[in-house]
């Protein structure tokens, strides 16, 4: 990994070529824009603000190019990600607080969410119907099939889900959005700690801290959510505990670190993500919470830390 960020560091050609090929490898594996945004954030951090937007823009017309040539259409590709892990990166060096551009991204999902239900107040119904065409399309899959029955549900049963998962899914678009960017901003500065052979990075991140005020707020999105039954409250509360999930993270990251086995401790968390994905991004959500309402490091780890 330290031979590709030099490579990525060594020209402009070489930092695009490495931020277009994943981008385009993105498509059929979406988890490998996060090796391309992390690419961006890295030239951010070494070479600069200019270079980043450059190398963004080449890779936002190359993969208008390609689309055109393989599917007839233009398309932007990433921008929206790009553009985002490169302002988050930039906030992160100039302020010298990952706290900081982590509150201001957390803050523009949040505003993100609420402009798009006002902008497209019908778009429950298009996440319903585009449900309800996916569902169609799998559900000949063998696989599908095994997995309905193995659950022992009925396609009947599963329909009956689809109005509540399309009333959240704006919010989970948006969640997913927010972790891509906050994971490929994380990884451009793991690549930078690899090169200058320093934890910099990784002390913001087990330091970070959303803050108070942002606790709160997801607390009484969670409060509205349960009494008035509005899927804008559940929409907001999901983009903000996936951003508590992180802290939760890096909260848990500082209290392995001070353990006398700490690789031990490691595989027990992030197996146990593996294994009940859901159940512990919950766990470590409520604890980044938590962390945002008493700041647990400050208090009690501040001479680890």
């Amino acid at each position: 990994m330290r031979s590709l960020a030099r490579y990525i560091l060594s020209g402009p050609f070489q930092a695009v070529t490495v931020v277009f090929v994943f981008a385009l490898l993105s498509f059929p594996l979406p988890f490998l824009i996060i090796m391309s945004g992390g690419a961006l954030a890295l030239v951010t951090l070494k070479v600069g603000i200019r270079q980043a937007i450059s190398v963004l823009l080449i890779c936002v017309a190359l993969v208008a190019f390609s689309t055109f040539l393989l599917l007839g259409t233009l398309s932007a590709g990433p921008l929206i990600i790009w553009a985002s892990i490169v302002a988050v990166t930039y906030a992160y060096q100039h302020f010298r607080s990952l706290s900081l551009a982590l509150q201001a991204l957390t803050v523009g999902g949040v505003v993100l969410t609420v402009l798009l239900t006002i902008l497209f107040p019908d778009m429950q119904a298009d996440w319903l119907l585009y449900l309800k065409n996916l569902l169609a399309a799998i559900e000949q899959g063998p696989s599908f099939q095994i997995m309905m029955q193995n659950s022992n549900l009925s396609l009947e049963h599963a329909e009956q889900h689809l109005p509540r998962i399309a009333s959240l899914m704006t919010g989970m678009v948006v969640a997913v959005y927010l972790l891509t960017t906050t994971i490929a901003v994380s990884f451009g500065g793991w690549w930078n700690d690899l090169l200058d052979d320093t934890p910099a990075f990784h002390k913001e991140f087990v330091r970070f801290n959303l803050g108070r005020a942002l606790a709160i707020l997801v607390i009484l999105f969670a409060v509205g959510a349960w009494t008035a039954k509005a899927a804008i409250f559940w929409q907001l509360t999901i983009v903000c505990l996936s951003m508590f999930f992180l802290q939760g993270l890096g909260l848990t990251h500082a209290v392995i670190g001070m353990l006398s086995k700490p690789l031990l401790g490691f595989i027990t968390v992030y197996g146990l993500l593996f294994i009940a994905t859901p159940q512990m991004m919950l766990v470590l959500a409520s604890a980044g919470i938590l962390d945002g309402l008493i700041d647990f490091r400050k208090r009690f780890l501040k001479s680890e830390m």
